[in-house]
């Protein structure tokens, strides 16, 4: 149980990693068409500044999504140890309860053997008789 809630918390910090990641390819796709645009010299100095101010604004969410993916490959790469852990505890867990259960099929098989030898010999001595 503890592996199969690790590895949804990994596939949900994936999930939100990729679309962080689409998220700032948009931002930036979005700055280079507004970037490719330019600046039209017939522009008024108010529409100078406003391009001016969007341009840095866009930046500045450019940064501030950059930041959003770094933590959020963080989180993926955490949830990814975290599952990594469980999934190794589990087959560790797993490999020792066939070794116990094979242990214990094999005590079973020697006890049914001596109690198959015993009644062989009982039917043997009074067959004997």
């Amino acid at each position: 149980m503890e592996m199969d809630k690790a590895g949804k918390t990994l596939a949900m910090m994936q999930q939100k990693q990729n679309q962080d990641i689409e998220q700032l390819e948009s931002l930036r796709e979005y700055a280079q068409d507004y970037n490719k645009q330019g600046i039209n010299p017939a522009q008024s100095l108010s529409q100078l500044n406003t391009y001016r101010l969007f341009a840095d604004k866009l930046m500045q969410a450019i940064e501030s999504q950059e930041t959003v993916v770094t933590q959020s490959e963080t989180m993926a790469e955490k949830a990814r140890e975290a599952w990594l852990e469980k999934r190794a505890r589990f087959k560790a867990l797993e490999k020792l309860f066939i070794k116990m259960q094979s242990d214990y099929d094999g005590h079973l098989n020697k006890q049914e053997q001596k109690m198959l030898d015993e009644l062989a010999a009982q039917q043997s001595v009074q067959s004997s008789q």
